[in-house]
């Protein structure tokens, strides 16, 4: 194995092991609930998040889901996929929300990288369907 290929390799499973551990500390240490905030309209948001009772076990659910399938390179596309709209939501959360733009951009950043080294399998998104028969 090259080190480029180690290099990807340490990165996806990185960010794949960060959402399985995120998840996990917020059910064990809050319950299943959003840790608290200090500024006001985060604060207001993860309320509203946990008012919902559903969307706290989507969320959850959802991130151990992508950072599991982000350990295996075969299932990785998977994982960028299922936690696509988490990253959004965690970068905007940290952008407008809380003001910690650094820690906002860490994760699209990283995100997007992962995606791009995976974008021989996305692009068969995009292909044209051809009618067999």
């Amino acid at each position: 194995m090259r080190w480029t290929n180690r290099g990807w390799a340490a990165a996806r499973i990185l960010f794949g092991l960060f959402f399985l551990y995120a998840p996990l500390m917020v059910i064990v240490q809050f319950g299943g609930q959003n840790p608290p905030e200090t500024m006001a309209a985060a604060s207001d948001f993860a309320s509203a998040l946990d008012r919902t009772g559903f969307m706290n076990p989507l969320i959850i659910g959802t991130m151990l889901a992508g950072g599991g399938a982000l350990l295996f390179e075969r299932s990785a596309p998977v994982g960028l996929i299922l936690l696509g709209p988490s990253i959004v939501v965690i970068a905007g959360f940290h952008w407008f929300l809380t003001g910690k733009l650094l820690w906002g951009s860490i994760w699209p950043i990283w995100f997007a990288s992962l995606a791009w080294h995976d974008r021989a399998v996305f692009s068969r998104l995009w292909m044209p369907r051809t009618r067999e028969g």
